[in-house]
């Protein structure tokens, strides 16, 4: 910790006598070890040592940036030289007003398992195996893709202002993707989970869903274009979520009017449901943290409330820009904070307020409908639009879930679909970085292929 500290603060120093108006400074030392297995076989396994510092030098409002890998002072000062030469060459920019300034970084546990630090290379091969074995635990799983990451790292934040944080992090994720196969049928799914503490019934369960659902998906159906209600998993809203509500609220995009939420703020986004946070405090969630990428204290902040846009998510520059409070949403990467890039606005883990339905029950009240399970397309930030395949989604029928839909895809504005949103479930699962519970909305246009 303290050669973190003390290599930030000696940096910040440095920089200063350069000229720069204001600076900041990461170190990192982070360990990542991977399994990954392709096709039933392992495809690799790594581990990786990842040490260095970024700088961010301003001058007159312009920033430069640059980074160094390993923590030698004497290439720290190349590297803070060519920081600052950026900052002076660039033009500046009246809407800069100043870096955070020193506040009590929050108490947040959860953050570090010594159990996830303590293992080696063999252990996480060891588990790939297993979550493969889980997810081919039956005679029709032709293949199966599985993959265990796990790191720990500490990282340490100065600024010119006086800020002078460390935190130490951890990261366990698990993923899987199982192909069935039974006759002319083949059908493919997929599960996942992070956290940042040591979870092995997470590495069983993963697997469990991605061989249930691959084979559920075997018995097959096509279905007529039309309106159909919709149950989206929170594998499928966690996804969306994270793109239409973390990226669609980030302060940048809506000051530069690239995002459909830009001019709402006060307005109805949504039905009366639907509650959204963003919340870096919560234990064990690997978007927690107990200070901001600009070391900023971690709290929450209420995005939606009852369906109302309330805030977006700022950082130093676009609260400053607007003259508003800085919500601490300056995000350096992943789980474990990278150096090699300048800070960036990101939700750290969004919060959807869970409801009174289980979801057997919000499938019985569907009747007929789609369960749609998985999708990675992205709805367009700019417009509000969203068309996405639906690459793992459910026939209901007489209120149970059906067949599988093929190429079948989903066309809904997001507003619509968030004013459509007319029941939410009881049971919460993180997904993406998002918590959340299963979500029906009343209609939405359905292209089928039958």
């Amino acid at each position: 910790m303290a050669d973190l500290t003390e290599l930030a603060e000696r940096t910040v120093k440095f920089v200063t006598t350069l000229g720069a108006s204001h600076c900041d400074v990461l170190v990192a030392d982070s360990t990542h070890i991977v399994a990954e297995i392709e096709k039933s076989s392992m495809k690799q396994a790594s581990e990786i040592s990842d040490i260095g510092i970024g700088i961010r030098a301003f001058k007159n409002g312009c920033s430069g940036f640059a980074y160094s890998t390993g923590h030698d002072f004497d290439v720290i000062k190349r590297v803070a030289k060519l920081a600052m030469s950026q900052a002076r060459a660039g033009t500046p920019d009246p809407d800069f007003k100043d870096l955070p300034e020193p506040k009590r970084s929050s108490k947040v546990s959860g953050l570090f398992d010594k159990r996830v630090a303590s293992l080696e290379p063999d252990d996480v091969v060891e588990m790939a195996i297993s979550l493969s074995d889980s997810a081919s635990a039956d005679k029709r799983i032709a293949s199966v893709n599985a993959g265990v990451g796990i790191g720990w790292g500490e990282a340490a934040l100065a600024n010119s202002n006086g800020i002078s944080n460390f935190q130490k992090m951890t990261a366990f994720e698990t993923s899987a993707e199982a192909v069935a196969k039974s006759g002319k049928n083949m059908s493919s799914a997929m599960d996942a989970g992070s956290t940042r503490q040591l979870d092995l019934d997470m590495i069983e369960r993963v697997g469990v869903k991605a061989k249930e659902h691959a084979l559920m998906g075997l018995k097959q159906t096509r279905l007529s274009t039309g309106d159909f209600p919709v149950i989206f998993d929170p594998l499928s809203i966690g996804f969306i979520l994270l793109s239409s509500i973390g990226g669609g609220a980030n302060a940048e995009s809506v000051q530069r009017k690239r995002s459909y939420l830009a001019g709402r703020l006060g307005q109805s986004i949504g039905s009366p449901l639907l509650t959204v946070k963003d919340d870096p405090t919560l234990a064990w969630s690997s978007g927690s943290y107990s200070f901001d990428g600009e070391g900023v204290p971690a709290k929450r902040n209420l995005l939606v409330d009852g369906g109302e846009l309330r805030s977006y998510l700022y950082d130093s520059y676009t609260s400053g820009k607007e003259s508003v409070e800085n919500t601490g949403n300056a995000s350096r990467g992943g789980a474990l904070w990278g150096f090699r890039r300048p800070p960036s606005i990101s939700c750290s883990n969004l919060v959807v307020e869970g409801g009174d339905f289980p979801l057997d029950e919000m499938v019985r009240e569907t009747g007929r409908g789609v369960f749609l399970r998985t999708t990675f397309d992205y709805p367009n930030l700019a417009t509000g639009e969203f068309s996405g395949l639906m690459m793992e989604s459910y026939l209901i029928e007489k209120g149970e879930i059906g067949p599988s839909l093929k190429q079948s895809t989903i066309g809904i504005n997001l507003i619509d679909m968030f004013s459509r949103i007319d029941m939410v479930g009881k049971d919460v699962t993180d997904a993406f970085g998002v918590r959340t519970p299963p979500l029906r909305i009343s209609s939405a246009r359905i292209a089928g292929s039958a």
